[in-house]
């Protein structure tokens, strides 16, 4: 169903009626990489170094609860003992994916009832991808199997506690690429975005789906701007919940302001330096002065909540300009529009002068 066409007071019954997964797949999908992931801890010897797994992690929006019917991302991060730090990850995955591979394809003859299986080219270096399709093909999920070093280690008895600063200092000084590691604080991303309540991860999907209309609509075709040089859909999702972070934090609101007031912080990408202290922060020195590199660069910054590394705003390189462009011309459609005809009006907070705090910063010049 179209955004646009939708009356503002139908956006919850558009969410749940069209915009989560099927129950259906996400069921086969579940029992599917449920069956990898126990293939691939009984065939612990994944190579001639034959290490063992000592975990596998699920991530991606799939395990954020942030999927969109039609399509959507996963990830399978297999933690391993042979990779005790970057260095031996980066030098030991290539012989490791080629055992995984071989597995992966005995799995892949029958991934599971009313699913298809397809390998797919990875998108960087270090990743298995594949594909598995329903059979009536209208629901996908890319899935990226990536070997990793288990940097933040098993949690006991369940007790997921702050990293400590020696983590982020260590990952700094590996000399990584921006988010290069980023699989490695799997778990920190999920449980980032797990924590917030239902009503806002339905917020979230509406945006996705507002992005997505963008990625297919006419303008992109005709004016020449490849989808690829969009900003990542997550760094939609951390916006969002910025969004209701700084403007409702209330677990019921209406879903038309809230996407009112994402697609006016969209417009102001040029004034947004986003980042929360929730895992690391200005405390250890090394990652302090980190920390304030990175919030100088130029805006958007938004900065992973799990890897400080890893800026999904990125200013220099994605082209926040089309979705402002898009958010600017929208506001008069039916879905912004309250049952009295007056325009739904964003959250005050996030679109006011903000000062530094705990949960994040936003500039606005």
């Amino acid at each position: 169903m179209d955004l646009y066409h939708t009356p503002a007071g139908a956006l919850d019954k558009l969410v749940a009626h069209s915009l989560h997964p099927s129950r259906e797949f996400t069921t086969a999908v579940r029992g599917a990489l449920g069956l990898l992931d126990t293939a691939l801890r009984e065939r612990g010897a994944l190579g001639s170094q034959k290490p063992s797994v000592i975990r596998i992690v699920k991530g991606g929006a799939y395990a954020r609860g942030t999927a969109l019917r039609g399509g959507c991302d996963a990830e399978l991060v297999i933690f391993l003992s042979c990779f005790r730090s970057y260095g031996d990850q980066n030098t030991g995955r290539t012989e490791t994916l080629g055992a995984i591979r071989v597995l992966l394809e005995s799995w892949g003859r029958h991934p599971g009832p009313g699913l298809t299986f397809q390998l797919s080219e990875p998108k960087a270096p270090g990743v298995l991808q594949f594909r598995l399709m329903s059979a009536d093909q209208e629901n996908w999920m890319d899935v990226s199997l990536v070997p990793a070093f288990d940097v933040l280690g098993q949690p006991h008895s369940g007790v997921k506690p702050k990293p400590k600063p020696e983590v982020y200092s260590s990952l700094l000084s590996s000399g990584c690429r921006p988010g290069e590691h980023a699989v490695c604080f799997t778990e920190l991303r999920k449980d980032f975005v797990n924590s917030r309540p239902i009503k806002l991860k339905n917020l979230i999907l509406l945006v996705k789906h507002w992005y997505s209309q963008v990625q297919t609509q006419e303008t992109m075709r005709t004016t020449g701007v490849p989808r690829a040089t969009l900003p990542p859909s997550y760094a939609l999702e951390l916006l969002t919940i910025f969004a209701w972070e700084q403007g409702c934090r209330e677990d019921k609101f209406r879903l038309a302001q809230g996407l009112r007031t994402v697609l006016a912080l969209i417009q102001q990408n040029k004034d947004l330096c986003i980042f929360w202290t929730e895992n690391y922060g200005f405390g250890d020195p090394v990652v302090g002065e980190f920390l304030r590199r990175q919030l100088e660069r130029p805006r958007p910054v938004i900065l992973d909540p799990a890897d400080p590394t890893w800026d999904l705003g990125n200013g220099t390189t994605w082209r926040w300009d089309v979705l402002a462009k898009e958010a600017e011309s929208c506001f008069n459609q039916r879905c912004f529009l309250q049952t009295s005809g007056v325009p739904e009006q964003p959250w005050e907070g996030p679109v006011s002068e903000r000062t530094p705090g705990t949960l994040g910063l936003v500039l606005m010049c």
